[in-house]
């Protein structure tokens, strides 16, 4: 017959070193958790940053389609090597964001259904945005706006 004291050998300790291994278990957890958390913020922010640089850089663009817009005659060429009608340097908009754009003439073709006289003029335009130090962004259209020649 077996005494008590011999079937509880070797079970001294056990829920201590059981409790000590949840304990490590649920530190590797917190510790993950703690880690997403971290990441997560700096991706968010360099998101937010990233937007800023976007919408800096469509700023841009509509400044560009707004100086097409507002020119009553097709603008003049600035630089015959690359056509370039207008350059805006950089364009403080808010805080930490600016804006450039280069405005290039493409080509002119008449516009269907129109006279003769109607053409329809074609720029490339190329817009840079940033925000904060790090954000840059870049936005590339194509606007079209029709003049009327030779009257």
């Amino acid at each position: 017959m077996i005494s008590n004291h011999a079937k509880g050998l070797g079970r001294e300790g056990f829920a201590m070193a059981t409790t000590l291994l949840i304990i490590l278990v649920l530190t590797v957890i917190a510790l993950a958790a703690a880690w997403m958390a971290t990441a997560e913020k700096k991706t968010s922010f360099a998101e937010g940053v990233h937007m800023e640089a976007v919408f800096s850089a469509d700023a841009g663009t509509e400044a560009s389609i707004n100086f097409l817009r507002l020119s009553e005659t097709p603008p003049t060429i600035i630089n015959p090597a690359d056509l370039t009608v207008r350059n805006q340097g950089d364009t403080p908009v808010q805080d930490d964001q600016s804006f450039s754009y280069s405005c290039r003439f493409l080509n002119k073709q008449p516009k269907p259904g129109w006279g003769i006289e109607y053409l329809d003029y074609a720029y490339v335009i190329t817009a840079q945005g940033e925000a904060s130090t790090r954000g840059q962004s870049g936005v590339q259209v194509i606007a079209s706006r029709l003049f009327r020649e030779g009257y």
